[in-house]
């Protein structure tokens, strides 16, 4: 049974509920590059203190929302159908590089901010290279989700 169908109201919450999880989870993708950037570049500048401020409750916040975004864009590729349908190409592209991101966040990237919370200076070359990799894959992903290459138009 279909809850809801495309473009209807239901379809239209969960497409709202979907978008504000994907802001909430994207937010530290471009805030945390730039507050950490700003910390290195200040005389009396702290990347361990920020690093610490920055883990804890803010990632579980958003690491959360990254994975409810998911969830509700997957419900909303199931309410879609069948104008919407899991073989178009910015779907399962879409889904796989979610899949991608949260392993690379999970495994990489949360275990690395953590490292420098803990005082290892070691890894802010890495925190780089991985925020830079995670930056790419969510263009990507917004890219496929905004633009839908190869839909048919108005969807």
């Amino acid at each position: 049974m279909v809850l809801a169908d495309y473009a209807d109201t239901g379809y239209n919450i969960v497409l709202l509920l979907h978008i504000i999880a994907v802001i909430v989870a994207l937010a530290p993708a471009v805030v945390h590059p730039i507050l950490f950037g700003l910390e290195q570049k200040r005389a009396d500048g702290d990347i361990v203190a920020l690093a610490g401020r920055v883990t804890g409750l803010p990632t579980r916040v958003y690491t959360i929302a990254l994975v409810v975004a998911g969830v509700l864009g997957i419900g909303l590729i199931s309410m879609g159908d069948p104008i919407i349908e899991w073989g178009d190409t910015w779907v399962w592209l879409s889904v796989v590089l979610w899949i991608a991101l949260n392993g690379a966040l999970h495994a990489v990237m949360l275990p690395t901010e953590r490292a420098l919370a803990e005082g290892d200076l070691t890894v802010v070359a890495k925190l780089d290279r991985v925020g830079a990799a995670l930056t790419a894959l969510v263009i990507v992903i917004l890219y496929l989700m905004v633009l839908k290459p190869g839909a048919p138009a108005g969807i």
